[in-house]
This record gives structure tokens, C-alpha cells and sequence, in this order.
């Protein structure tokens, strides 16, 4: 790709176009070898990071819409991924954990992004991915102070058009 010069020296520019594509690998390949979507992975991750939590929580998490995080957790839940049941402590709402089934996914999913990555950031030495990984963490850490802790969303309609399995 032949890019004018203005545009390789912006940033931002660079860093979506990098990351678009990387998104785009990491999503057909998850689909493909571990029959998971992005979202789906991004919830059991959050599920098995955190432990089980108020779905609404997970979608906060997420930057997913309410509904969004509905549907995607009855896929989940479908596919014995995920259990919901009532939250002992307030039972008018759903607590979501992940499933034995559901952690097994998430583990080969994890292998695979982990491929995934070496692939796209195979220009790089070992030591430039760490300084990598550490400044746009830097950058999406910062930049949450300004966009009301929603920095790095928008997306959320990809949920949709990714789909599940």
C-alpha cells in the first residue's frame, strides 16, 4: 500500500490501520479455529478475569449496549459457555460466570491470539512488543479520563455484524 507520506507521519492514522487489520485477522480466525467471536471471547476473558459478575457489569466492561450484551450472553449460555442465574444478593438481576466448557474455549482462544499477535507483530523484536503493548496501553489508560471511561469503544455494532458461531 502506497500511503501518502502526511499519513504515515500521523499516528493515530497508523495505529488504526494497524489495529483494523489486526482486528480483522484475529476475528476470522477465531471464528474459524475456535468457533468464538471477538465479543465472545472478549466476555469469557472478562468472565474468567473478574469472576462471575452482574451482566451489566461484563457490558460496562465491554462498552456494550445492554441488549448487545443480552444476546451475546444467550449465545454464550446456548453453547455452554456461560451460566446466568439470579445474583444471590439482589435477585432481580443476572449474574453470569463462565463454565468449565467455557474456560476450556477460552484457553484455546488465548493460544490462538497469542499466534495471532506474534504474526502481526512479526516486524517487531520481543523487547519492541513489550515497549509496544506498554505505550498504546499507556495511550487507551490515559485516554479514558476524557471520553468518561469509554476510551477504546464504539465498535459496538461490530458485536452484531461479527456475530456468534
Amino acid at each position: 500500500m502506497d500511503l501518502p507520506p502526511t499519513l504515515l507521519a500521523t499516528t493515530t492514522f497508523v495505529l488504526h490501520k494497524v489495529g483494523a487489520a489486526g482486528r480483522r485477522v484475529l476475528a476470522g480466525r477465531l471464528a474459524d479455529e475456535a468457533g468464538l467471536s471477538l465479543w465472545e471471547f472478549a466476555a469469557l476473558a472478562a468472565l474468567a478475569d473478574f469472576g462471575a459478575s452482574a451482566q451489566r457489569e461484563v457490558g460496562d466492561r465491554l462498552g456494550l449496549d445492554p441488549s448487545d450484551m443480552v444476546r451475546l450472553m444467550d449465545g454464550l449460555v446456548a453453547a455452554g459457555l456461560a451460566e446466568r442465574d439470579r445474583d444471590p444478593a439482589d435477585r432481580r438481576r443476572y449474574r453470569v460466570s463462565v463454565t468449565p466448557s467455557g474456560l476450556d474455549a477460552l484457553n484455546r482462544a488465548r493460544s490462538l491470539v497469542e499466534k495471532v499477535e506474534r504474526e502481526t507483530l512479526a516486524p517487531l523484536t520481543p523487547a519492541e512488543r513489550t515497549r509496544l503493548r506498554e505505550l498504546v496501553t499507556k495511550v487507551f489508560t490515559g485516554g479514558q479520563a476524557s471520553t468518561g471511561g469509554q476510551a477504546g469503544t464504539g465498535d459496538v455494532g461490530e458485536h452484531r455484524q461479527g456475530g456468534g458461531r
